[in-house]
């Protein structure tokens, strides 16, 4: 069916490839959605409530395997949620920055790296805001993968100049 979250991207009847890697399925639509989108796995593929703005899918946009998964998105954002295209990458990193600032003060930070993208994204950030006030632990339990210990070690010592304790737990 039609819908706001479609609109200049897919038509009333067509067929398009989405990305569903999941079991689940609603079997019941809450009172005031409607049905926009199926699938053969999914009879509720898609559904709405369009005058509470509340839209559901069943499959994953972010992915690379929704071909017009970044489409629906976008119109997802700036006709649904009517937001603009006006954030940056960059003013986050200054506004973290100053949110982590405000909240240490004058303290000191002692953060878990997993060395994983989230705590080491955090770290980084922590870093910037704080310097060496910042402490980072990286226990080694043996299980990452061939070589990869040495590199997140290599990586916040050696190139970001982060204070790291390095825990051998193997």
């Amino acid at each position: 069916e039609d819908s706001a979250l479609f609109d200049g991207i897919w038509k009333k009847g067509g067929k398009y490839p989405v990305w569903m890697s999941h079991g689940d399925r609603v079997t019941r639509l809450p009172p005031g959605f409607t049905v926009k989108a199926v699938s053969e796995n999914a009879p509720f593929a898609v559904a709405t409530d369009e005058k509470r703005r509340i839209f559901t899918t069943m499959f994953h946009p972010e992915v690379v395997h929704t071909p017009d998964g970044a489409k629906l998105l976008s119109n997802f954002v700036h006709k649904v949620a009517g937001l603009k295209s006006d954030w940056t990458m960059g003013a986050f990193r200054q506004e973290a920055i100053a949110s982590i600032r405000a909240q240490v003060g004058q303290g000191r930070v002692l953060c878990g790296l997993s060395g994983g993208v989230d705590s080491a994204v955090a770290a980084v950030l922590i870093h910037e805001a704080i310097g060496d006030r910042l402490t980072c632990v990286f226990v080694d339990h043996g299980l990452m993968r061939l070589g990869e210990a040495e590199e997140v070690v290599g990586l916040f010592r050696d190139h970001y100049n982060i204070p790291l304790v390095h825990v051998q737990a193997q």
